[in-house]
């Protein structure tokens, strides 16, 4: 494989990975599901030890949610080459959370938390998708008011 080829295999799983940050911070279940392979499994960083496992029962779990206005970034990927068609990209994550609603600026509620993902990318049919996800939560700021 050459350098060509490498970069264009790490942009193609960067635009994977920012399109999945933005429908799951739009809340758009479907398409975010869509995201995944049929047989994926996604351990979420709140409850990192047991895993979802299948895209249906993915979208389950993202219905479920309580409504919620979230904010994650996703920055610092790296990307590991396996095969042509197999990445394992680990990303850093900052999330803020607020009530849900319809008007900006939304006020965030709750922690700032900064953790990370590992992804397990595959190449299927010309299409990236996630077959992986493990998430955790490494840091939680918590704001302190003056007085």
């Amino acid at each position: 494989m050459d350098r060509q080829e490498r970069a264009m295999i790490q942009l193609e799983c960067q635009q994977l990975l920012n399109r999945a940050t933005q429908l799951l911070d739009g809340g758009q279940w479907q398409a975010l599901a869509d995201c995944y392979t049929e047989d994926a499994v996604l351990f979420r960083p709140s409850d990192a030890e047991h895993g979802i496992t299948g895209r249906d029962a993915i979208y389950q779990s993202f219905c479920a949610r309580p409504p919620r206005s979230s904010c994650h970034i996703i920055a610092n990927s790296v990307f590991d080459i396996i095969t042509a068609n197999n990445v394992v990209a680990t990303s850093r994550v900052w999330l803020a959370t607020g009530s849900a609603s319809e008007t900006l600026p939304v006020t965030a509620e709750s922690n700032l938390m900064i953790g990370s993902f590992t992804d397990t990318l595959i190449r299927r049919e010309d299409q990236w998708l996630i077959q992986s996800r493990k998430g955790s939560i490494e840091l939680k700021y918590c704001g302190q008011s003056a007085g």
